[in-house]
């Protein structure tokens, strides 16, 4: 061999040796051919990464970097690798000259003769200890987040059993008139409700309403909205009267930018007329199934609790019914339906099928109306409340 080809070799090994010393890595070497497995080789980053020099640690097996916290089983993978001649990686903490903890990982590749024998160990340590601290944080935070939710969940499950309590259970019974009604908020608790109450002997008040918004702010308007109406229905048979005073109640005492609209109806089974303010809400439709007819039912007037009594006011219309008319009231998710064409569906579509279905009982009317608006969507479930409530004159 040329001394040419030896100095060559000589600054190769130099070159690898520094670009090992360069490394941020803790690189080391073990002989597996020497009892008890002893260090021959650390390089500047394994001096950085525990503060053992190599005077400390050359001939000694690095199991001297365990300590009274260190977990036995990834010490156990190493050895069984070690044992087999395989490659393994671990995180397990260490410690450092000083005493003090950090996470390693650990990889360790075995070097091998032409014969297949392992004559040496390759280390790898990687100090994590940000990395584990960073996860540890971000577990901790998840379960905080995983605890928020379920105190969230608790609460709208709460709310919610406290909004169907302002929900009718049953509906007055009379000869003269059957009731009906569906109510599938899009949450836990939505921004839905209605409400059906007997003012007086045949004299019956029929209410739907939408409160801006979903969860529990919106079930805390619809408490003070359903309470301040019911006050004032029970005691006063006049529509226009009744959402002018519900809407002077809850003015100012509502966050800022929300409203409900309303649509209030008072059904008077004695002389069969009907007399309703319509506040910002969707029109109501009489069906009438003997001349197959769609009458809209409209007053036109503002929002609930936007605007001052002072400001406003609200009207009241009426109309004859008769044997056999239907009444329908919903809030505005089943026209808010979009199909796969991106096309919402229209007024005239709508009406076409109340028309067309218009000698189903009121039950059953509304519940095919459900299902039309599903279909149209094609969807499971409706992207808003889903609210309707409506009677049929029986007598």
């Amino acid at each position: 061999m040329s001394s040419k080809e030896i100095v060559s070799f000589k600054e190769f090994e130099d070159l690898l040796i520094k670009a090992t010393n360069t490394a941020n890595e803790g690189i080391t070497i073990s002989a597996m051919d020497q009892p008890d497995r002893p260090l021959v080789f650390v390089n500047d980053g394994f001096e950085r990464l525990t503060g053992y020099s190599k005077e400390d640690v050359i001939g000694k097996n690095c199991r001297f970097l365990q300590g009274k916290e260190t977990d036995e089983a990834p010490v156990e993978i190493l050895r069984k690798a070690i044992k087999v001649g395989e490659q393994a990686t671990v995180e397990l903490l260490n410690y450092k000259k000083d005493g003090t903890p950090f996470w390693n990982r650990l990889s360790i590749t075995p070097l091998k003769d032409k014969k297949g024998n392992t004559t040496h160990y390759v280390g790898v340590q990687s100090d994590i200890t940000e990395l584990r601290e960073t996860q540890k944080n971000l577990k901790a935070a998840n379960k905080d987040l995983e605890q928020f939710q379920e105190r969230i969940n608790f609460e709208l499950e709460e709310a919610r059993r406290v909004q169907n309590f302002i929900l009718p259970t049953s509906f007055p019974k009379t000869e003269k008139i059957r009731f009906a009604s569906i109510f599938e908020p899009m949450d836990q608790i939505g921004g839905d409700f209605y409400d059906i109450i007997e003012i007086d002997k045949g004299i019956y008040g029929i209410l739907i309403a939408d409160v801006t918004g979903h969860g529990i702010q919106a079930a805390l308007l619809t408490f003070m909205t359903s309470f301040a109406f019911k006050n004032t229905a029970l005691q006063n048979a006049s529509p226009a009267k009744v959402v002018s005073a519900t809407n002077e109640k809850l003015y100012n005492k509502m966050p800022r930018g929300s409203f409900i609209t309303m649509f209030y109806a008072v059904y008077n089974s004695n002389d069969k007329v009907l007399t309703f303010t319509q506040a910002g809400h969707p029109e109501g439709y009489l069906i009438r199934s003997d001349s197959k007819e769609v009458i809209t039912l409209t007053s036109q007037s503002p929002l609930v609790g936007a605007f001052s009594s002072e400001s406003v006011n609200y009207t009241e219309s009426n109309i004859q019914l008769k044997a056999g008319d239907k009444v329908i009231l919903y809030t505005d998710a089943i026209l808010e339906v979009w199909n796969s064409n991106d096309v919402m569906m229209n007024k005239e579509d709508f009406t076409s099928f109340l028309i067309k279905n218009s000698d189903r009982p009121i039950a059953h009317l509304l519940e095919s109306i459900k299902l039309f608006g599903l279909s149209y969507s094609g969807q499971k479930s409706f992207k808003d409340d889903f609210t309707m409530v409506g009677f049929e004159v029986t007598g």
